[in-house]
């Protein structure tokens, strides 16, 4: 083969590489084709080709759309941290503002509660990076087709990094107010058979009688913050995180039941790839975080988020 013929060979797989990439970001060929400004046929067409070089199925049919098979997922990972890199390079030498999107994703307790009462800090100190808030209602899941980064108290799962931030603690707060006697109960455990288990536990760790405090029925729900807001509005008590209660007992508008906190069970955790994790951003999100559990700032993990 002759130099040329290498070059043109070369070329050809960069391509492929630049459109399988986009592909598996947007899991869509139309996507992808509209963000490098080619037609879909042109887009399918080099991945077929990178397919056929490598020797690797690198996307397989899904219902009426595609999906990554596992060697395209372990592809497209070393893609992205490989762009990101060479984009960071390209920018340091070209010179000029560099920006990058950082995408984080976060629970509902989690994000509101702990997380964004400190982010300014992050974007104070970092002006180059463009923060994206993603909120779910649970654990975001750990992958990288999820976020760049994701604070989750899902088990780490191989190949992720993991800094442990804090360990969630529960109180029971309510409205304040001549509060005796009994008093409706707001519960997050939902399951049949564990219908109120939380208070249940929490009652037995605090030297507490339940049935000297619960009137009536559980009042159920499925967010602690929604059972934040029932508590404030005076519905009754409710067992929610410690760092989403601060500021309300703070401000007096909830009261603790009992000086009692009691450990969920659940670590949350900042995750990210293992392989990305010398990127600029996840590396500058990092050390931010570390910052803010140092213990001469008293947010170690074992009491951040403490009242």
């Amino acid at each position: 083969m002759s130099s040329t013929e290498i070059r043109r060979q070369s070329a050809s797989i960069i391509r492929g590489l630049q459109y399988f990439e986009a592909v598996a970001r947007h899991q869509s060929v139309k996507a992808a084709a509209e963000e490098l400004g080619v037609s879909q046929s042109a887009v399918s067409h080099q991945i077929r080709e990178l397919a056929r070089v490598l020797g690797e199925q690198l996307l397989i049919r899904s219902g009426r759309g595609i999906a990554v098979s596992p060697m395209g997922q372990l592809l497209a990972e070393r893609l992205s941290s490989a762009f990101s890199s060479l984009q960071a390079s390209l920018d340091e030498i070209v010179g000029g503002e560099s920006r990058q999107l950082l995408r984080l994703a976060v629970c509902s307790s989690f994000g509101p509660g702990w997380l964004v009462p400190r982010l300014s800090s992050f974007v104070e100190a970092n002006p180059g990076i463009d923060l994206q808030l993603q909120l779910y209602a649970q654990d975001p899941q750990l992958s990288h087709q999820v976020a760049d980064a994701i604070f989750s108290a899902l088990p780490v799962t191989p190949g992720f990094s993991a800094i442990p931030v804090l360990d969630e603690m529960l109180v029971a707060v309510q409205a304040p107010g001549p509060q005796k006697g009994r008093r409706r109960m707001i519960t997050t455990e939902l399951e049949p058979q564990k219908l109120g288990q939380d208070w249940l536990d929490y009652c037995v760790l605090a030297g507490l009688g339940r049935e000297t405090l619960q009137q009536g029925a559980w009042l159920r729900s499925t967010q602690y913050l929604l059972a934040l807001e029932m508590a404030r509005s005076g519905m009754g008590a409710a067992l929610v995180p410690d760092f989403l209660a601060r500021r309300y007992i703070e401000d007096g508008t909830l009261e603790f039941l009992d000086p009692t906190r009691m450990p969920s069970g659940r670590v949350y955790r900042l995750c990210f790839k293992q392989s990305r994790g010398r990127e600029n951003g996840i590396g500058a999100l990092v050390k931010w975080l570390r910052a803010e559990l140092s213990p001469e700032r008293g947010l170690s993990s074992a009491v951040s988020g403490s009242i």
